[in-house]
């Protein structure tokens, strides 16, 4: 089991103040949040001396750096640059892969043509860097669900790309989480996983998106992952704390790992997988 935190949660605060929490609440990594207007822990014109402190910062507290999220629309020609040296600073922090979604309208069969198009230059570009892009699966944007994945995936055929689930974004539009992990196996590369009321479109508040108070069906979710195999980071994102005082955002990360973890531990204990 390889659990972390995105460090949107801790958008209003720092890094050091974001991986300290992160670390004292139990996870074992971190992904790097580099979203303008929301979190940028990572930022796009870091410098060498910034990435080396990014690094000795998180390393000495034991966290691994598992991704890094970009999130931006990759229609725009400048986001892509962004993205792309956002890529070229996961490398150099000995980060894996970079998320971001597709953009493009669901449904929209010319902006999804162009969201393939943007991704497919997009995978060029993290596979000359060395690292791997997770596309991530996002309600409203042109990869949304389980249909549309597997065509990205048959049409761009580049090593660096794979898929990033969402239980809470594939479900809200209809598909059956449990069943997607399933038919999506062959290409996650990442898990992003939160709570919410799975029935609504807009994700709930914070305090709905803890692990266990929404009615994302995680114990399902958990199970099939562990079922399949899947060894990547799963990485708790939770959205819209960023003026929550550092207590309840604490509170928010510490209540989400201790039933995550639970659930990790029963799923491999009933496969008969030693857990450590």
């Amino acid at each position: 089991m390889k659990l972390g935190v995105n460090s949107v949660l801790f958008g209003g605060y720092d890094l050091k103040t974001a991986v300290e929490y992160i670390k004292f609440t139990g996870y074992q990594g971190i992904e790097l949040a580099s979203i303008v207007g929301m979190a940028e822990h990572l930022s796009d014109t870091a410098s060498d001396a910034e990435l080396k402190e990014i690094y000795k910062l998180v390393g000495e507290a034991g966290l691994d750096l598992y991704c890094v999220e970009a999130a931006t629309n990759i229609l725009i020609p400048e986001n892509r640059e962004r993205t792309k040296r956002v890529f070229e600073r996961a490398a150099k922090l000995g980060i894996p892969m970079v998320t971001v979604g597709s953009s493009g309208v669901s449904d929209d069969e010319e902006k999804t043509v162009e969201s393939i198009n943007a991704i497919e230059e997009l995978a060029h570009a993290a596979g000359d860097c060395g690292i791997r892009f997770a596309l991530k699966l996002h309600y409203g944007q042109s990869i949304y669900n389980t249909k549309t994945a597997l065509r990205l995936m048959e049409e761009v055929k580049h090593p660096a790309l794979g898929l990033n689930l969402d239980a809470t974004h594939v479900g809200r539009v209809g598909d059956n989480p449990i069943a997607a992990i399933e038919a999506l196996k062959d290409y996650i590369i990442h898990v992003h996983i939160r709570d919410t009321f799975i029935e609504q479109l807009k994700i709930a508040e914070p305090e709905f998106q803890i692990a266990g108070r929404g009615t994302t069906p995680l114990k399902g979710v958990v199970d099939k992952m562990v079922e399949i195999g899947y060894e990547g980071a799963t990485v708790l994102e939770i959205i819209g704390a960023k003026n929550y005082e550092l207590p309840k955002v604490a509170a928010i990360a510490a209540e989400s790992h201790g039933y995550l973890s639970r659930l990790f531990q029963e799923a491999n204990e009933k496969r008969g997988n030693v857990v450590c």
